[in-house]
């Protein structure tokens, strides 16, 4: 059974499958959570502590001043914008973090462990315990693609903190995971309907709660489809938080003095029940609705008057009467992130002679007709058609794709090791990707002095040369488009007098320029470290002779391979052509 998770910064939602379901077509939603007696597609990403109990989702009391945002700590200070670093929410997320005590890690693993539970439980239900017993478990967990290795190790860490890879009956149970916009196009561009043919260009925007990711599919092969990334995808933080911060702002300004007096069952009450689930996913600047009325707890006005028409927006008997000009005004600073994004998508497109068909919109903040109507007149002149889907759709798009990414994959855990695959036929597929990192390991190599430093010119006695140090040898330059059936390899060799033990190590660096150095300086920084393990005697590893003792010596050769694939990177080492067992080898971050 491949288990999708769309874990949200706002909220977060669940698709499953087992191959008999996958095979018909058959993709299942969690759409009943406890707290909410009717169906959503997804669950509020939010935590709230009393006690020795813990509340989540739509259980968390009116009242209750909740956790949440605790995703977006995940990355580092220095991995953000300025701007990113002084939000509201990050800065709120950072107070609950000392406030409860606990690392954003430890926040995931309590929400995560929670939502595992209702999981199974949910599963359980619908097929029965003995059947759920006697399958083994694929998790495929969803992350922003902008994310570095160190936020998807968190998420690891935080998977394993919650129970998901207990042992179970059935087996070792998989994790890996799944760019949220590669998972959006993998449900979305193989719905019935698209009609998409070979070399047409499909923008996926997964506009959520935090994250606005965007990435490009230029499709290959149709029945079935067959698509590799276009451009380098990107993303932000523009996504739905930041609409409702601006909506807040504009009920605080107007209420003053007023918005203090309100508890926070209060203005849970304002923000949301009457905006996040009334106006907000409904509000387009062509409704027939000339305002929008927001009720106000009594408790903010007190003894004074239910009234103020000193200035708009009025507040008529415990209502404030928003126009729509000042809806809009919610939705400005967002849709310019947004803008943003998607132009520099469609313009690197055109610049490579690519022709854009379609942008599909997906998430939570997706599904807003006012985004719909927005990028649509922002591109019907240029003939680029903008997609969104119906009902649950668009909100759940990314949990299903994480489904598809499970089957398609076949299996491959988060070490990068391959499985068996499940042998179901895969209407769609995802045939390459866009380095957004240069990856290389640092050498030496036989020194020059038009190309190196003399910095880092070096005698080698053994090689019997002088070499420069601090070189590298890029797997892969960030904007390059590679192949997942298509490893990248390269060979390097260890010298040893004596017997090491077996044991090895290599460090592999990034860099993030557009064009990386070709030796180590301020912007090339450890990716990570991958420690081997060597499974043949040192007595057969090649003899050597030192150049200047004359000495004997024993050379180890291998072969380091990398194949990114989707949101992880995958490591494989071999020794006299053998391929070493996934055992062999630990990625750190």
């Amino acid at each position: 059974m491949v288990i999708g998770i769309d874990f949200g910064t706002t909220f977060s939602g669940v698709a499953w499958a087992t191959v008999a379901d996958f095979a018909s077509d058959q993709i299942n939603l969690i759409t009943s959570w406890p707290g909410s007696g009717r169906e959503e597609g997804k669950a509020p990403t939010e935590l709230f502590y009393e006690d020795d109990q813990i509340f989540w989702g739509y259980e968390i009391p009116d009242d209750a001043d909740p956790v949440r945002w605790f995703k977006l700590l995940l990355v580092k200070d220095e991995d953000l914008t300025e701007e990113t670093r002084s939000s509201e929410f990050l800065l709120r997320g950072r107070k609950m973090l000392k406030e409860t005590g606990k690392t954003a890690v430890g926040l995931i693993a309590d929400y995560l462990r929670l939502l595992w539970e209702h999981i199974l439980e949910t599963v359980k239900k619908s097929r029965g315990e003995y059947v759920i017993d006697a399958l083994r478990f694929h998790i495929v967990i969803t992350v922003p693609a902008i994310w570095k290795g160190y936020a998807r190790q968190g998420m690891e860490e935080a998977a394993r903190k919650a129970g998901m890879l207990s042992s179970r009956p059935a087996g070792e149970t998989m994790l890996s995971f799944v760019p949220e916009p590669e998972a959006a196009g993998l449900s979305t561009l193989c719905e019935p309907g698209r009609k998409a043919q070979p070399g047409d260009v499909y923008v996926i925007c997964d506009a959520g709660g935090g994250t606005v990711d965007l990435i490009s599919y230029e499709i290959a092969q149709v029945n079935p489809i067959a698509m590799h990334e276009a451009v380098e995808g990107t993303g932000g933080l523009c996504g739905g938080i930041f609409i409702d911060e601006a909506f807040e702002h504009a009920c605080k300004s107007r209420l003053g003095r007023r918005w203090d007096h309100l508890s926070k069952a209060g203005i849970k009450e304002i923000i949301k029940g009457e905006w996040e689930r009334a106006i907000k996913p409904q509000f387009t600047p062509q409704s027939f609705k000339k305002e929008f009325t927001v009720s106000i707890p009594a408790e903010a006005f007190g003894k004074n008057s239910l009234d103020d028409m000193s200035r708009e927006p009025y507040i008529k008997k415990g209502r404030i009467h928003f126009s729509r000009a000042n809806i809009q005004d919610a939705f400005k600073e967002s849709f310019a992130g947004i803008d943003k994004l998607v132009d520099g998508q469609v313009n690197k497109a055109q610049s490579q002679g690519l022709d854009v068909k379609g942008i599909i919109l997906v998430g939570g903040l997706g599904a807003s007709p006012y985004l719909y109507e927005h990028l649509k007149d922002r591109h019907s002149g240029a003939g680029i058609t903008v997609l969104q889907s119906g009902g649950m759709k668009p909100r759940t798009a990314i949990c299903r794709g994480a489904v598809y990414k499970g089957f398609l994959d076949g299996g491959s855990d988060s070490s990068g090791a391959q499985q068996n695959g499940y042998g179901v036929p895969a209407p769609i597929s995802v045939t390459s990707t866009i380095s957004r990192t240069s990856i290389g390991v640092v050498y030496h190599a036989s020194f020059d002095a038009i190309r190196h430093l003399e910095e880092d010119k070096q005698w080698y006695p053994d090689e019997g040369e002088w070499r420069a140090n601090n070189q590298i040898e890029w797997y892969l330059q960030r904007g390059d488009n590679v192949s997942t059936s298509d490893p990248i390899r390269h060979n390097f060799y260890r010298l040893y007098r004596k017997d090491f033990g077996g044991a090895f190590a290599v460090e592999l660096y990034e860099c993030e320029d557009h064009n990386a150095p070709t030796r180590l300086e301020k912007t090339v920084v450890r990716h990570c470290k991958i420690d081997c393990t060597l499974d043949v005697p040192f007595e057969s590893l090649e003899d050597f002779t030192s150049a200047e003792t004359g000495s004997r010596m024993k050379k180890m050769s291998f072969d380091l391979e990398m194949v990114p694939s989707g949101a992880t990177v995958q490591f494989v080492v071999y020794i006299d052509g053998r391929r070493q067992g996934s055992q062999n080898a630990n990625i750190r971050f």
